[in-house]
């Protein structure tokens, strides 16, 4: 980077950091902020790293001026510099952030560079990257690089294909398989048996019991799938990572010309590291789009929002519509904390997970800290069920605050002495043990990486340290225990701040404006779940879906009121062609009839069949039959798939000439299931009308589950989220989320239960469970453990129907 004053990089760094502090803390600021921006300042210089800070500042302020919006996430968070520098949003010391996580002269000396992770748009993403392409050049600049290799669903569908398997039967064998190979890692105790090979994983699994394992070809595809695991198949681009360097990359690196025409290095992100290439982390994100989207929604209804301190004002005269300016901090809303803590959170980014909704109950959280703390706590690193429960409890006051050592205390206080971030691992090491910061980062991330070999040197260290300081072995073991139960990624604090303070805003936005919210989670589709939890989140929220519509075609879902239009260009099936065409027509003027739309967009017969299924030309005022037959006569005369606007000099007579004959409408039923499979969701109606054969009236409603804490119940619902883990003796489990017609509920199907009911739960889409209420411990919720699974009961009307037949 040259400074366009010609002034040494470090020298203009100074001053734009400088000018960022004052414009930061324009007030006297308690504690003072200058003692460190010196020492960041200082640190930055010895290892040589003001350039980096100014590339990334520099191509930042190009995106801003673009009106593209980031959040910095991960380590470089703790930075004051990225702060003063507008690089991070998060105030490293209102949140007590630790810079020497993300920078310190012994982690350089180890070769270990950190790197600053930006999270943009996930459809913002390219127009970065291309953006610092067109600005360094293919000579300095290049995507990182490396090897996809085989798991365990890819090894032995591509085995199986070799042996004579079809497409359709390997897809039914695999849907249930693991990603990789392998069980996970419980510290100090042997790997769980059910990770032992592929086959004995299958095994485990009661979803696969009717799989043939033990019949040929499947039984060779197997072991050789097993043989393959972490075989390079195909060199690939790294999500993310992009590398920049002063000489011509071909000096240091061999390249290949990636399929979307980037450069890319042969060299992975650790080979990169290792000879000294600094890595950016550009990264894509759903959330930030849906943000977006929804102040720009805003935008054209003349409602201007900050997020930053959550206000909203009427753009024509800046009345104050929303929030407090002068208020201290903008996360207080009562209104927004109420939502949250009662698990109300879904579609809102990083939050909405059903473990994230529960904990967020369990902890009643109501205030930005403890909110910050629930995102790390939820982490594999962080989250066993033991430590969870007492940071609950803690949070709460329910029980003690304890320490295991007093030399810890300054560093756990804010989590209650619970090892929560990342960095405790490397305040812990320093503390108690006195560790080298460059040997504890060491362990840090050889525990994220699992390398028992390296953790074990490191534990000789660490105990040889910590007598030295006169701890004794006991104490000692129990610290480490505390240090090495991180087992498995998770988040450090500043990462979790950003994410923390960005989910505040989504929630924000959701409680006041949730039409326009929905909308874009829906539009963007990045969210945790499958559209139709977030369809069942619009009818919670009185939000009604109205059908697609050729002169609202999209291709965003569209805020009417408190109704939501679905866009026509989400019909499955539609070619880029089409879709493309429909924009254009419509771009030019609206369409008048089935017709004008036909001769302008010209779409295959098909396509506009689907159309016609879902809606699409209702607006014409015909009925669907006649709009088929209508489509039938404009194919048969015009022909399908044609250019636009090409058809007969003299066109022939109309089906106003034709005879009328009685016809037959679709039944409410039939457009639903039309709606549910070219969009993946019922519009018109609640998805649950495609079950009225489900006696639900017989079963216990879910937002009255609660009032049956410590009984046992007979629920249903239909399964909208599923997910299998393995309980810490390594048997398998399973978390499933029901939907009724009064909510959703979250259910756990331990290992017992799950080997004797797993199957019924992928057998039956609705499914009955009776299952036993258990309370939270501030009783603001529950969960149910369920004890058998099955078909639900069918209805009396629709008993009787099927008998009469």
């Amino acid at each position: 980077f040259s400074p366009p004053d010609g002034s040494p990089p470090s020298e203009f760094l100074r001053r734009l950091v400088l000018e960022g502090l004052r414009r930061r803390y324009p007030r006297l600021q308690t504690p003072d902020p200058r003692p460190q921006i010196e020492t960041e300042l200082g640190i930055i210089n010895d290892v040589g790293y003001e350039e980096y800070f100014l590339i990334t500042w520099d191509f930042l302020q190009n995106c801003r001026r673009r009106g593209i919006e980031w959040i910095t996430r991960g380590s470089a968070a703790d930075s004051l510099v990225c702060y003063c520098l507008g690089i991070s949003s998060v105030c490293p010391i209102r949140f007590d952030l630790y810079f020497r996580r993300f920078l310190n002269q012994e982690r350089m000396a180890l070769n270990k560079l950190p790197d600053i992770d930006i999270d943009f748009a996930h459809d913002f993403r390219d127009d970065v990257v291309k953006l610092i392409f067109e600005k360094y050049g293919r000579e300095h600049c290049a995507v990182v690089g490396g090897f996809s290799t085989f798991q365990a669903r890819s090894a032995f569908a591509e085995v199986a294909k070799v042996l004579g398997v079809s497409e359709r039967e390997v897809r039914k064998f695999t849907d249930h398989f693991p990603w990789s190979f392998g069980g996970g890692w419980i510290p100090d105790e042997p790997t769980p048996s059910g990770g032992a090979g592929l086959i004995e994983m299958l095994r485990a699994s009661p979803e696969n019991r009717d799989l043939p394992f033990d019949e040929e070809p499947y039984r060779t595809a197997l072991q050789m799938a097993e043989f393959l695991d972490g075989v390079p198949r195909y060199p690939k681009m790294h999500p993310c990572g992009l590398v920049l360097s002063r000489q011509p990359l071909h000096q240091l690196t061999p390249t290949f010309i990636a399929h979307k025409g980037y450069a890319t290095t042969h060299f992975d992100m650790d080979a990169v590291e290792t000879i000294g290439l600094v890595k950016m982390d550009i990264l894509a994100q759903g959330g930030l789009a849906a943000m977006r989207d929804v102040k720009a929604m805003l935008g054209e209804r003349g409602i201007e929002v900050d997020l930053d301190r959550c206000i909203a004002r009427d753009k024509s005269d800046g009345r104050l519509l929303l929030g407090d300016p002068q208020a201290p901090e903008p996360w207080r809303d009562p209104k927004v904390w109420e939502m949250i803590a009662n698990g109300s959170a879904r579609a809102v980014h990083h939050i909405e997970s059903p473990a994230m909704t529960s904990l967020c109950r369990m902890c009643n959280v109501r205030e930005i800290d403890g909110l910050i703390a629930i995102v790390s706590v939820i982490r594999p690193g962080a989250a066993n069920e033991g430590k969870k429960l007492a940071f609950t409890r803690r949070y709460q006051g329910l029980e003690p605050v304890t320490y295991p050592h007093p030399s810890l205390e300054a560093c756990l206080r804010s989590t209650y002495g619970l090892v929560v971030y990342e960095e405790h691992i490397l305040q812990l090491c320093e503390a108690f043990a006195g560790l080298p910061p460059g040997r504890a980062d060491v362990l840090r991330r050889a525990l994220n990486k699992q390398k028992r070999a390296l953790i074990e040197e490191i534990r000789g260290e660490f105990f040889e340290s910590a007598r030295t300081r006169g701890h004794s072995p006991e104490k000692t073991a129990e610290v480490w225990g505390l240090v090495t139960g991180f087992a498995g990624y998770a988040f450090c604090k500043a990462h979790s701040t950003a994410y923390g303070v960005e989910a505040y805003q989504s929630a924000w936005l959701k409680r006041y404006f949730p039409a326009e919210f929905m909308a874009a989670v829906l539009t963007n589709g990045k969210g945790f779940y499958h559209p139709i939890v977030y369809v069942l989140e619009c009818h919670r929220l009185g939000l009604k879906l109205l059908p697609p519509s050729a002169n609202e075609p999209g291709p965003a879902f569209v805020p009417q009121g408190n109704s939501i239009r679905v866009p026509l260009t989400r019909v499955k099936g539609l070619t880029t062609r089409t879709k493309d065409a429909i924009l254009d027509a419509r771009e030019r003027g609206p369409f008048d009839s089935l017709a004008d739309f036909f001769h302008r967009v010209a779409p295959a017969g098909e396509e506009l069949e689907a159309m016609i299924r879902v809606g699409a030309f209702d607006e014409f005022g015909e009925m669907r039959t006649r709009q088929f037959w209508q489509a039938q006569h404009l194919l048969k005369t015009c022909g399908a798939g044609v250019e636009p606007n090409q058809g007969w000099l003299i066109p022939p007579p109309g089906l106003q000439h034709l005879p009328g004959i009685p016809l037959h409408e679709p039944s409410r039923r039939e457009c639903l299931e039309w709606e549910t499979d070219l969009f993946g969701f019922a519009v018109s109606g609640h998805p649950l009308e495609l079950f009225a054969d489900v006696a639900w009236d017989t079963y216990c409603p879910v937002n009255r589950l609660g009032e049956f804490v410590g009984e046992t119940v007979t629920t249903c619902g239909l399964v909208v989220e599923q997910r299998t883990h393995h309980q810490i003796t390594g048997e398998p489990m399973k978390f499933l989320s029901l939907a009724d017609w009064t909510g959703i509920v979250e259910t756990e199907l331990f290992a017992q239960t799950y080997k004797s009911y797993g199957l019924a739960t992928v057998r039956y889409p609705v499914l009955e469970i009776e299952a036993r209420v258990e309370h939270f411990d501030n009783g603001r919720g529950f969960t149910l453990r369920v004890l058998r699974a099955g078909k639900p009961r069918r209805s009396r009307e629709h008993a009787r129907a099927v008998k009469t037949r």
